[in-house]
């Protein structure tokens, strides 16, 4: 049996999805439920779960926040599941950077529910047929090769999906393959490889002077512009705002 990890500040939501998960789900048992990202994390350290569906909304930290601690962690695997409003639905995408397979939008329906189960079981099936033997893309390239080849891509395609899920189905790799490769040939994790790209290129279009912030933002494939906001201040220090007013100074 898989297992599987709910995480959401509404007990009703989490009922609903037990409920869900219980009566039209096979081959997946529910092993916790977190209110808190803070209480995820200590669930996911102790029983390393397969699937994690989370509220991508919550008080404090956000299921943001959570995609982002398990992109870095590269043991497991975990797939995780954006769960999701229509008013919250711009997080979505910033869930996809940090390697979120999908998302349900609230109310969750079992339907659709167990037609994402159905295929995050085919996908957990593929992904232990190929971490089985992780040397098979090194007989085809090199992971110095590899990586060249994922690098150039994603500075091509900057505003497309980029997450964890899409370059490893691109390029027919399986995550815990992606995360070594990139520990050995960058020297971080594949989720600050790309946010260093993106922060870099930021940079770039602000010298420039030509482009609004919420221009630089969409250019790199950020649906919401204070998000773009955050991610630039936490890794330059000052608001993209504030870096360019520095400039033109």
């Amino acid at each position: 049996m898989y297992k599987v990890l709910l995480v959401d500040d509404e007990p009703a939501i989490l009922e609903s999805e037990r409920r869900a998960i219980n009566n039209y789900v096979e081959d997946f048992e529910i092993i916790g439920e977190a209110y808190t990202v803070k209480q995820a994390i200590e669930i996911y350290e102790k029983y390393k779960p397969d699937v994690i569906l989370s509220d991508i909304k919550m008080p404090k930290q956000t299921g943001v926040d959570l995609f982002k601690y398990i992109s870095e962690q590269d043991d497991n695997g975990s797939i995780c599941i954006a769960v999701s409003g229509y008013s919250d639905f711009g997080y979505v995408h910033d869930a996809f950077m940090y390697g979120a397979y999908d998302y349900l939008l609230k109310p969750v329906e079992p339907a659709k529910l167990k037609d994402l189960f159905v295929r995050i079981y085919r996908l957990l099936i593929a992904t232990k047929e190929n971490s089985e033997n992780l040397k098979l893309p090194a007989a085809r390239i090199s992971g110095k090769e590899l990586i060249n080849s994922i690098d150039s891509f994603v500075n091509n395609h900057l505003s497309d999906d980029n997450s964890i899920v899409q370059i490893c189905s691109k390029f027919m790799i399986s995550q815990p393959y992606l995360s070594k490769i990139f520990r050995k040939y960058k020297g971080c994790t594949y989720h600050e490889y790309l946010i260093g790209i993106k922060i870099d290129k930021a940079k770039e279009l602000l010298h420039e002077g030509n482009y609004l912030i919420g221009e630089v933002a969409a250019v790199l494939g950020f649906t919401d512009q204070f998000y773009f906001s955050k991610v630039f201040k936490n890794t330059v220090g000052r608001t993209p705002r504030e870096y360019k007013k520095e400039i033109l100074e």
